[in-house]
């Protein structure tokens, strides 16, 4: 039988509880919960220290599957989300066009990806964009900022976004999701908010040792 905190996370991975909208907001709320029931154990005067030892183990086990599954369910997230965003930013919605106009958009779109995957330069590609924005063509702006960004010509690339703060915005969530993935630095600290530290009671035992005090077997016959 989980403890009242044990059900209270439960709950909360279940969303019967407001639910945080970042595992970063679930994370430091599990930690919270294992903090004060830490602290609610060692206040308990008439638990024996062995007791106390095996509801901490329970604790620890809970709190450690908890951020498991907050980890598992952010990286499904972003995994979501990012393909979301990169449609948004570089797709092309054609579902509400009829067959002939979208027959016609694709013969466009792979004109102007064809167009601007000849940009060798940053130079030429801003000039292609400026042109581009000048005659209105969208298709074609577009297909030279994917250009500069598969290729990293930053000041390209902004001058595409300063005009659209709403891909923008995107573009800066779809950074901030690749970071947590594929920056050193930024995957640690990321990592880190999921890790949880055996209390000092348990401390010499494995998480696996912790785990099996948590869940003793049924003795033998």
């Amino acid at each position: 039988m989980p403890s009242k905190l044990g059900q209270q996370m439960d709950a909360l991975l279940r969303g019967q509880q407001e639910p945080p909208t970042q595992g970063s907001d679930k994370s430091a709320q599990i930690h919270r919960m294992y903090k004060a029931g830490l602290q609610q154990l060692r206040g308990t005067r008439n638990l024996h220290p062995e007791a106390r030892r095996v509801e901490m183990a329970r604790l620890y086990t809970t709190t450690r599957g908890a951020l498991a599954k907050v980890m598992r369910d952010q990286t499904q997230a972003d995994k979501e989300r990012f393909a979301h965003l990169e449609r948004s930013l570089w797709g092309y919605d054609l579902e509400r066009a009829t067959a002939a106009d979208r027959a016609t958009l694709d013969a466009t779109i792979r004109d102007a990806q064809d167009r601007a995957a000849k940009l060798a330069k940053p130079q030429h590609a801003a000039k292609a964009l400026h042109e581009a924005e000048q005659a209105g063509d969208s298709i074609l702006a577009r297909a030279i900022a994917k250009r500069a960004h598969d290729n990293d010509w930053d000041d390209v690339l902004h001058d595409y976004l300063a005009t659209r703060p709403s891909a923008a915005e995107q573009y800066q969530q779809a950074g901030a999701i690749w970071a947590r993935y594929n920056d050193a630095n930024a995957r640690m600290h990321d990592h880190m908010q999921y890790v949880v530290h055996a209390p000092a009671e348990l401390r010499g035992l494995s998480p696996k040792d912790i785990e099996a005090m948590a869940e003793p077997g049924e003795p033998a016959a």
